[in-house]
């Protein structure tokens, strides 16, 4: 059996991120993935799935595209001490570095509850620190509401349910559409294609791991803005968004992101902004309840060659 086939077993049994779930993989990799594996005594201990491509001249062990974070997975034995937590995160890591392929460039996000890296900073490898922004589960929705949400949105959320109806829907090419009508707007192209999205949206709806919804238009029954989540047993995750350039000013954003709270309250998980270091992007989540939660960068060069390209990119 390889680490692929014991991997998915382990998936089938612990509570893996949903990122790093061996269907996501096959979805958003094309099958193009492994996973190192730290065994003890038959028994898998951590794990920390990856993807390898060329690119130009080089090797990059990464992750792939719509994959918010990836990193190690680790599990401890009962009762470990502190001291004892470290030493393993460290036997572990260790196991794991030891079982990554040749690279020149190696780059991931490991999630937020990854708070020490120091195995991987002794191991040659480099840290810069990002933010997402969660909300925890909590008892009270009307409280978290009145002290929890700024004015200003609990205005803008107010203002947007006298436009819009929120509904769900199936309709995957339709989002897809309004998330090119975001891209439109600044001029840029969308960074994963349509079939890709398709796949990724096919393999969240069998494993009932996703919802979509829209904010129409009360009158017009156009789409003002739409929202697309996924979830794995501890977290939701607001994956993807796009808005109508033209009626994006009607509050439907919040009014959507208020209705993944409410989703995420009901179901007492974590709901997971997902990065963004864009201080606009702060702000709104700060206004919407969330808390800001640092998680890390890892990357490695192995290249002279590269190194030397990017010192050149950075100085331009």
């Amino acid at each position: 059996m390889n680490n692929k086939e014991k991997y998915k077993k382990f998936c089938q049994k612990e509570d893996i991120p949903i990122f790093s779930q061996y269907w996501w993989l096959d979805a958003v990799a094309n099958n193009n993935w492994d996973v190192a594996l730290f065994e003890k005594n038959n028994i898998i201990w951590a794990s920390m799935p990856y993807v390898k491509k060329k690119k130009g001249p080089f090797t990059v062990v990464g992750q792939p595209q719509k994959t918010q974070i990836l990193g190690p997975y680790i599990k401890y034995p009962d009762n470990f001490r502190y001291y004892k937590k470290l030493s393993w995160e460290k036997e572990a890591m260790n196991a794991l570095i030891d079982q990554l392929p040749k690279f020149d460039y190696f780059k991931q996000n490991f999630s937020y509850k990854i708070t020490n890296w120091l195995p991987f900073y002794w191991r040659g490898f480099k840290q810069t620190t990002f933010y997402t922004y969660i909300i925890e589960p909590f008892e009270d929705l009307e409280e978290f509401w009145s002290q929890k949400v700024q004015k200003k949105a609990r205005v803008a959320i107010k203002k947007a349910q006298k436009l819009v109806d929120v509904i769900e829907s199936e309709d995957a090419s339709k989002f897809y559409e309004m998330v090119q009508k975001t891209y439109q707007r600044q001029g840029l192209k969308v960074p994963y294609s349509k079939e890709f999205f398709l796949c990724l949206d096919r393999a969240c709806k069998e494993h009932e791991s996703r919802k979509i919804f829209f904010a129409v238009d009360k009158k017009t029954k156009e789409i003002h803005v739409a929202l697309y989540i996924v979830w794995d047993k501890k977290s939701i995750y607001l994956l993807a968004s796009g808005a109508d350039p033209i009626l994006r000013g009607s509050g439907a954003e919040s009014l959507l992101e208020w209705k993944a709270i409410e989703f995420a309250h009901k179901e007492q998980k974590i709901l997971d902004f997902e990065g963004s270091m864009r201080e606009n992007i702060e702000a709104h989540a700060r206004s919407l309840g969330f808390k800001q939660m640092p998680y890390f960068l890892i990357t490695k060069s192995n290249s002279l060659l590269l190194n030397a390209w990017m010192c050149l990119k950075e100085m331009k």
